[in-house]
């Protein structure tokens, strides 16, 4: 996409004063090829499950007047708690020089740290990654990536939908039309019964075909879970840019996911020049504990030469769903008449083994069965031996 070349001469000479004035977001940086991608904040949780939610924002060819305001909302999955929750947008500046003012609301109420929040020119290099402050990454000709921590309570949690405003404006020619806005939350339900690990990484991590000495072909980043007990892996990825035809690939461990064309945009219908792209793969089979992610169009890894504009890949997720631990049961003794009463204390729909020794050194299985409540009973026939006992779950 070309950079708008709107001049700023005719622009009040106040108002350029006030650019220099205003307060810069924290932890807010430009560099031409981009600041990467960086595991931002990764956490495990009881009883939990992701929600990502992305709308599609883009005006085609018009530069809305300011104050610009977008409205939008999302619906949360039905749950008891949102440990995290995290709203995500990529916004057009026009030039890398110009600045934005952004208002964000949610439920009537501004967010904290974008109230406002003030980000834009190439001065600040220095962008910190950070899980409490808004982030602004820049990059290229004037797109940022915005990210803005949400304190749970500003979220419904009810089934309501949760409506999200947006208010654009500027003290010079700052474009502020926005391409995507995603709402990305943990939340946790007592009707799910499992363990929650997730990962996730963000910046403005531009990728260019034919890199020169401020260009990359590939961003490459690590993702770290507990591969333990996993029963379900999910690694998704958001390109800020993507069209069907521009050859890229994505790697997770090595493997490749998708195809050499895996972030494409089908702007058939749509009005749109290019979109947000997302994609997700199931990556249980190669999970690891540290995971290396790679996003190239690199011909040396494998990319075919069709000429590429430039892709951004600015956000990714690794969901992982892990079982419960086995409760360890505990196990006690008596005599009823002529049988030993075995009681067994654990969970309902457990496997048990029940193992017998004269020793303590060489055990015997005696049986297993599946219990139907958290307390058992096993009862075998007495005899005039010593005999030891315990219980094991796989």
């Amino acid at each position: 996409m070309k950079a708008r070349n709107t001049k700023i001469t005719d622009t009040p000479l106040a108002l350029i004063l006030a650019a220099s004035l205003l307060p810069q977001a924290l932890h807010a940086g430009f560099s031409a090829p981009g600041q990467g991608l960086t595991n931002v904040l990764s956490g495990s949780v009881p009883n939990g499950a992701l929600s990502w939610q992305t709308t599609t924002n883009w005006i085609n060819g018009t530069v809305p007047a300011k104050p610009y305001v977008l409205e939008t909302g999302y619906t949360l999955p039905v749950c008891d708690a949102i440990p995290v929750a995290r709203l995500v947008m990529t916004v057009w500046g026009g030039t890398a020089n110009y600045v934005s003012q952004m208002t964000v609301a949610i439920n009537g109420t501004n967010l904290p740290t974008a109230n406002p929040l003030v980000f834009g020119s190439t001065a600040d290099t220095n962008a910190i990654f950070s899980t409490t402050n808004a982030n602004a990454y820049g990059a290229g000709s004037g797109l940022w990536l915005i990210t803005l921590p949400v304190p749970a309570e500003m979220l419904f949690k009810n089934g309501t939908s949760n409506s999200v405003s947006v208010t654009q404006t500027t003290p010079d020619s700052f474009d502020g039309r926005i391409h995507h806005v995603t709402l990305v939350a943990i939340y946790q339900s007592g009707a799910l019964t499992n363990v929650f690990d997730y990962a996730l990484a963000e910046g403005s991590g531009d990728i260019y075909r034919a890199p020169t000495s401020v260009q990359t072909n590939q961003r490459n980043f690590t993702l770290t879970v507990n591969p333990a007990n996993v029963t379900a892996a999910t690694f998704t990825a958001l390109y800020t840019y993507a069209d069907t035809g521009q050859n890229d690939r994505l790697y997770f461990n090595s493997a490749q996911l998708g195809s050499d064309d895996v972030a494409t945009w089908d702007k058939v219908g749509t009005g749109l020049d290019f979109g947000p792209s997302i994609v997700s793969f199931d990556v249980l089979t190669n999970l690891l504990a540290t995971n290396a992610v790679k996003f190239t169009v690199a011909t040396g890894d494998g990319v075919p030469d069709t000429r590429e504009s430039s892709l951004r890949p600015q956000l990714s997720v690794l969901a992982v769903t892990r079982g419960v631990a086995a409760t360890a049961p505990t196990l006690s003794v008596s005599i009823q008449t002529n049988q030993v009463q075995l009681t067994i204390a654990g969970e309902a729909g457990r496997t048990y083994t029940v193992l017998s020794s004269a020793t303590l050194t060489n055990w015997t299985e005696v049986g297993s069965f599946v219990s139907t409540n958290a307390l058992s009973l096993w009862s075998i026939p007495a005899t005039n031996q010593y005999r030891f006992f315990r219980v094991r779950t796989p």
